[in-house]
């Protein structure tokens, strides 16, 4: 989980700053009054460490440097594990910037959200997270699910109302219909 994090905002950060390098050469056809609209995208970030892609039908930056994202998909390979981000059609995702700083305040995508952690080896679903409402807040750096959350790791699944991740501390909170269940680990006869 804490890596998702590290990965979601980087990727985020040289998104935006992609997206802001390329729109002011765009000045024709998507300037909209204070904003940029960029259709149907894909972007793709190589490194050594780690690849990222974001998709979506549409961004929409704003004067003040928040993005939307309509139907956004992002996926994170790195060199043990492939992390999926989706959303259904109707997903949107909001990326809040401060701007006097220009770092990222808070991420929000929204809709059958999705989020899948594979075993890269294997490609075996090691994880799985799914929520109406996913929110990442970088000054308290917590990822907060939210409409029907489901955490899903082998037989276990944890469940409430609110799930709250802080990344710093590694701890899950869960709040409101609290619903936790653990299997013991099944051990090989030999």
């Amino acid at each position: 989980m804490k890596n998702l994090i590290k990965y979601l905002l980087i990727f985020a950060i040289v998104f935006i700053s992609n997206i802001f390098t390329n729109c002011s050469k765009k000045e024709e056809k998507n300037v909209l009054i204070n904003e940029e609209r960029i259709k149907k995208f894909s972007l793709k970030q190589f490194s050594q460490d780690f690849s990222i892609t974001l998709n979506g039908e549409s961004a929409e930056i704003a004067e003040n440097k928040d993005v939307k994202i309509s139907s956004p998909s992002f996926s994170l390979k790195t060199s043990s594990e492939i992390i999926e981000i989706k959303t259904d059609k109707g997903g949107k995702g909001e990326i809040k910037v401060d701007p006097d700083t220009q770092r990222i305040k808070e991420i929000i995508i929204t809709g059958k959200v999705s989020i899948l952690y594979k075993d890269k080896k294997e490609e075996k679903i090691t994880m799985e997270i799914s929520c109406g409402k996913l929110t990442y807040i970088d000054s308290k750096k917590e990822m907060i699910f939210e409409e029907k959350p489901l955490i899903k790791r082998g037989k276990n699944t944890f469940s409430g109302e609110r799930i709250i991740y802080n990344i710093e501390k590694n701890t899950i909170e869960i709040k409101g219909n609290v619903n936790v269940e653990i299997y013991p680990e099944e051990k090989s006869g030999n």
